[in-house]
């Protein structure tokens, strides 16, 4: 880095001196050579406005961002650890940034969570105990600290704006380098990321909907902005994919709109509650690509019985363009608009079907009691599995077809009678029960729940690209 900066300051030197020596000996300057110096001028000019806008935006930020210190009086590892999957997260410091001046600050819950003390320390060394509350669903929390003054705050931005390329500007504290601030691009704005966590009942985290950015974050990081070149915040840094730990320039951060919702909820009530329609969806561009006019929405492609989608008409295949007649650009969008919607909100749907369009109503259940577990619904902890939908984004990540059909393996519990059978790894896709196909969660546990004690469960999976047909006994 040392050897760059010096050959571009004697490059800039040298020709500096070429020209300022043609103007001492009277010499004529060519008209090209006028452009060029005009050129740079103007080149210089904008780098060093843009250098100026970092900076304003370093200025305004400084004061608002705060690292949060986790504290555990027993049983306790405040270090870093990993998150599953080469993603890593920070556990006991992180960051936040204050977003309102009475002391309100938006952080992750994953950092504030799983402790029993929460220490705010500002940029100029005071340091707060705080109060939190918080959501584990979307791993956002608020954390509140008192003071006579007014807090310096944050202004949050507009999410949905956001566009690939947008500058991203990350201020946190990596490695508990405090007030450390870095600068790249969006990469892009929709991804969804499973990530392991044991501090959560289920054992790990579903993100919806992240950002991607370039801009360098590290453990310690989670928690703080993601701003625009305005200095607004425009997401929350949570995770990066690593497998050492440090950044290799993927980060991930959930995007400002999201925390609106949770924020506004969480002032109000101290919980938040999530919208529930019953659908699994994915991509059209998938299952579409040969009908050309429908590029855009959701593509239904399961719906689960007794639920809101159901109850409103909505069939597999059909593909929703529109709610409450605002267009659907994907099903990222469809998700997130359904789960911030409030239970109990009827919602006006229109649907591609057939080539036909097709207007439906819904009335939005409540995505925590619709999904609660029954105690007839344990038969995959009895087994030791931990399964999921086998998405579109999670078949692109294992490498199989976006047109297999079966469940995803995310975890085997050890000594589980899952776990007894060697051929059957984490990542494997289900795709039969007993002669029983599985395309669902739900065809799944159907077919489990069929079955007693002792008897004998034949499995066909996908594995390595390899199918394959193994054996397990129920306990």
């Amino acid at each position: 880095m040392r050897q760059k900066a010096s050959t571009y300051r004697i490059a800039r030197s040298g020709l500096m001196g070429v020209a300022g020596m043609a103007l001492l000996l009277g010499a004529s300057v060519p008209a090209h050579s006028q452009e060029k110096q005009k050129d740079h001028a103007a080149g210089k000019a904008a780098l060093l406005n843009l250098q100026d806008a970092f900076s304003d935006v370093a200025d305004a930020l400084e004061p608002a961002v705060v690292t949060i210190l986790g504290y555990k009086t027993k049983n306790g590892d405040n270090g870093e650890r990993p998150a599953g999957r080469g993603l890593r997260r920070s556990q006991g410091t992180g960051s936040g940034v204050i977003i309102r001046a009475d002391g309100w600050i938006l952080t992750n819950e994953h950092v504030t969570g799983n402790v029993e003390k929460v220490t705010v320390r500002m940029n100029d060394g005071r340091e707060f105990t705080g109060r939190v509350v918080g959501d584990s669903r979307s791993d956002l929390a608020l954390v509140k600290i008192e003071d006579t003054k007014p807090f310096p705050f944050a202004k949050l931005g507009d999410s949905d704006r956001v566009r690939i390329g947008h500058w991203a500007i990350a201020v946190g504290s990596p490695y508990r380098y405090e007030g450390s601030f870095s600068v790249g691009v969006i990469s892009y704005l929709y991804r969804r990321q499973d990530i392991a966590d044991p501090t959560t009942p289920s054992g790990y985290r579903i993100y919806p909907q992240m950002f991607q950015t370039d801009a360098t974050i590290n453990p310690g990081n989670s928690g703080g902005p993601l701003c625009n070149i305005e200095g607004e915040v425009i997401a929350i840094n949570t995770a990066i994919e690593s497998d050492g730990g440090g950044s290799i320039g993927i980060g991930f951060a959930i995007p400002v709109n999201t925390a609106k919702y949770v924020i506004a909820q969480l002032l109000e009530t101290g919980k938040v509650r999530y919208g529930y329609l019953g659908v699994e969806m994915s991509s059209p561009a998938i299952h579409l690509a040969s009908m050309g006019s429908v590029g855009r929405g959701a593509y239904i492609d399961t719906v689960q019985d007794g639920t809101p989608a159901s109850r409103a008409g909505i069939k597999p295949g059909d593909v929703v363009v529109a709610l409450n007649e605002r267009s659907i650009k994907n099903d990222f969008e469809f998700r997130t608009a359904i789960a911030h919607t409030r239970p109990g909100t009827i919602i006006e749907m229109t649907a591609m079907r057939n080539g036909q369009r097709v207007q439906m109503k819904a009335t939005l259940g409540d995505l925590e009691e619709m999904t609660r577990p029954r105690r007839n619904e344990d038969v995959l902890a009895r087994l030791g599995l931990d399964v999921q939908p086998l998405t579109p984004d999670v078949a692109d990540r294992v490498k199989v077809s976006p047109k297999l059909k079966g469940v995803y393996i995310r975890s085997i519990s050890a000594g589980s009678p899952a776990s007894d059978n060697s051929d059957l790894e984490e990542g494997s896709i289900i795709v039969q029960v007993n002669d029983v196909e599985t395309p669902t969660v739900k065809s799944l546990r159907e077919a489990l729940s069929r079955l007693k004690a002792g008897e004998r469960i034949t499995l066909v999976i996908m594995a390595r690209h390899e199918k394959k047909t193994l054996t397990l006994t129920l306990e």
